[in-house]
């Protein structure tokens, strides 16, 4: 008789999910209500420790990113030029402003007070949100990029924007102005994902060609020398590198460690200051679109969905997977030093 293997454990899939491509997700800092934005055209808010859906947003095109403002409201970016407000507790939105094209991502500032978004119209938006409805009274200032931006990151009043042609650039939000550093990618290909580390010393970007960078903001020769890139969410078939695009990036909280999410369909955990994995989650159904670590770090939210990465094909329906987190999946572990001679 063969026994019945249970399938690998992916995390509780939560219901209702969206029916079309899963383009971010986020969990509050202040609880575990979780904001998704899809191309479905909505933006949903779940209670991901009760698996409910709270709340729901339709709005005039795919939505491309969204964020929390806090557990009453948040904030959206739409593929049809609009920057939103939603409030969930009376479910009414608000248009905040508009850009010239699709609006690709949203940040809240809370150092600044500031929503800012970023634009395939080649352009960086901030925002008051405090200001009554309506974009003249709202708008606070509108920054040329080089290119479409892909990514926005934000720690405490640094923001990173890395836009199409591998350009980063680097402001200080009280002072928008000019860019504080302009720098180019040291991936060679096209990038996907900015994340700032938690402690404020750099970022992590990532690229469709299974490579991510670990950068630092401090210019000096010293800082500038523990810069690193690795490989990863790559296979080798029949003697060749299959490589995949690394679509999100997540750090825990606590430890600082971060997750990796690629169209592989694995999550990795990585430990950046002692460059090892430190642990990969058995693998998805399909691509993994997003990821995001609750504000206490128990809890990862997964969005599993297909990104088009080989075109029109049949594939696995939308998920959005949350799981509990173990210490030891995400604490670095202590290095080995030889013992001292006697």
């Amino acid at each position: 008789m063969t026994a019945v293997i249970p399938p690998p454990f992916s995390g509780r899939e939560l219901s209702n999910p969206p029916t079309d491509g899963i383009s971010n997700l986020r969990f509050s800092n202040h609880s575990d209500l979780l904001l998704v934005s899809s191309w479905d055209k909505t933006v949903r808010l779940y209670d991901a420790s009760a698996n409910a859906l709270r709340g729901e947003f339709l709005h005039g095109g795919a939505v491309l990113d969204c964020c929390f403002h806090d557990d009453s409201s948040g904030f959206s970016a739409s593929g049809d030029n609009t920057v939103r407000r939603l409030v969930f507790n009376h479910g009414k939105e608000d248009i905040l402003g508009r850009h010239d094209a699709p609006v690709r991502c949203i940040e809240y500032s809370y150092a600044a007070g500031q929503v800012i978004t970023g634009s395939w119209d080649k352009t960086l938006k901030c925002w008051d949100p405090r200001g009554a409805s309506g974009q003249e009274r709202t708008l606070v200032g509108t920054y040329p990029q080089p290119e479409r931006v892909y990514s926005l990151s934000l720690v405490g009043n640094r923001l990173v924007v890395a836009t199409a042609g591998r350009h980063v650039n680097v402001y200080d939000l009280r002072n928008m102005s000019l860019p504080e550093q302009r720098r180019e990618s040291s991936l060679k290909y096209q990038t996907r994902c900015v994340r700032c580390y938690p402690n404020g010393t750099g970022y992590a970007l990532s690229s469709v060609e299974g490579r991510v960078a670990m950068e630092f903001f401090d210019p000096s020769e010293a800082s500038q020398a523990k810069k690193y890139a690795f490989k990863c969410h790559r296979k080798s078939e029949a003697g060749r590198d299959i490589v995949y695009p690394v679509n999100a990036i997540a750090f825990h909280p606590v430890y600082g460690t971060f997750a990796t999410g690629g169209c592989d369909g694995f999550v990795n955990v990585w430990d950046g200051n002692n460059k090892k994995r430190l642990y990969q989650y058995s693998k998805y159904p399909s691509s993994v679109a997003a990821l995001s670590f609750s504000r206490d770090g128990r809890l990862l939210a997964v969005a599993s969905s297909y990104t088009y990465e080989e075109g029109d094909k049949p594939h696995e329906p939308d998920a959005i997977f949350v799981r509990s987190v173990n210490e030891i999946e995400v604490k670095p572990k202590p290095k080995a030093y030889p013992n001292p001679p006697a």
